[in-house]
């Protein structure tokens, strides 16, 4: 009987609860970059080849995930300031969550081709 008066407390607009509509930043929805299609990005907007720039993109993901993994703070413009919030491991495998915090004027992207 408890739960039966729980209804009339609620404002009107919440009685009965509408699924939100997703967000397009939904990182539910979010498509995943792989790193073949991200060296193709970095290698258009450099034009350099995929080739020439593999290994400096390995080892910066690699010491990015270094510095992650030891809870460092990230200060990379224009990526932004990377605070990690929470680390742990599960299933064998290290999660770690962080805060991303970017200014909105920070993504800029150079475009050098002649059109």
């Amino acid at each position: 009987m408890a739960g039966r008066g729980h209804e009339e407390e609620l404002p009107r607009d919440r009685r009965h609860p509408v699924e939100a509509p997703k967000a397009e930043g939904d990182p539910g929805t979010a498509k995943v970059l792989q790193k073949r299609q991200f060296l193709s990005r970095i290698a258009h907007r450099t034009g350099m080849r995929n080739a020439q720039i593999k290994d400096i993109v390995e080892a910066t993901l690699a010491e990015l995930g270094e510095a992650m993994a030891a809870g460092q703070t990230l200060a990379l413009p224009p990526l932004g300031r990377a605070r990690i919030n929470r680390q742990r491991d599960v299933s064998g495998a290290e999660v770690i969550v962080l805060r991303l915090r970017r200014r909105s004027g920070d993504v800029t992207v150079r475009d050098d081709d002649e059109d």
